[in-house]
């Protein structure tokens, strides 16, 4: 049996962009590093842009309590999730748009899985559902439908990506406050989150294909978390 053959070129393509997914993250430390420095400086000089009562204490929790869980639901399940969220409509193909949709229920069906289900389980049936109701539009929306939709995102590519950067970083303001708020010191914490973004959506554009922002948010988040679990 003879092994099936791949262009030259198929490989060394796979292999640029494996390559520029690695250049993409030393970039975003890049940037890290670089707010850090202009944030330093600005909270010496206003006082205002540092709040030390603001905590991410579920994560503290759960670095605490089950550092496995905090691993699944940073490294996996959080760069899959908001990934379909958020980068899929920058140049978006039909899968990408069918992904979108897919992917925001889950605020909603979230809110009714009881609190004391394990995180497991719970785990499984979003994933269980989300595969449900791509399959079901995948099946239920031709391609044509998407054409002129996906033909507008395409043309305002560079503003989606943008404004899904902004968005990507407001909601993670739930990681400090219950309920949504935005203060100076706030938005402070909030604007490596906006990098990030912009670095994934970046990304996405470059590498044509959403596994890449994935994989970005993948080994950003799980590189922290790895650091955490070894210090504490």
């Amino acid at each position: 049996m003879s092994l099936p053959s791949y262009p030259q070129n198929h490989f060394l393509q796979d292999n640029t962009k494996l390559k520029r997914l690695f250049s993409f993250y030393f970039k975003l430390w890049g940037l890290y590093i670089l707010f850090a420095i202009a944030f330093g400086i600005l909270a010496t000089y206003y006082p205002e842009f540092k709040n030390e009562d603001y905590e991410q204490t579920f994560l503290k929790k759960l670095l605490d309590e089950s550092p496995l869980q905090l691993f699944v639901l940073a490294v996996i399940f959080a760069p899959i999730i908001e990934e379909m969220m958020f980068r899929t409509l920058i140049r978006p193909s039909h899968n990408d748009l069918m992904l979108f949709i897919t992917a925001w229920p889950i605020f909603y069906v979230n809110r009714f899985i009881p609190v004391d289900v394990h995180w497991v389980v719970k785990i499984v049936f979003i994933a269980v559902f989300l595969f449900t109701v791509y399959y079901l539009l995948i099946q239920g929306i031709p391609e044509r439908k998407t054409l002129r939709l996906r033909n507008f995102l395409e043309r305002q590519a560079w503003a989606v990506l943008v404004i899904t950067s902004l968005i990507f970083g407001l909601v993670h303001i739930n990681n400090y406050v219950d309920e949504f708020a935005v203060d100076l010191a706030l938005f402070m914490l909030i604007v490596p989150r906006i990098l990030s973004g912009w670095m994934m959506g970046l990304l996405k554009l470059r590498n044509k294909h959403l596994i890449w922002s994935i994989a970005l948010h993948a080994l950003n988040n799980g590189v922290v978390v790895l650091i955490m679990i070894w210090a504490r």
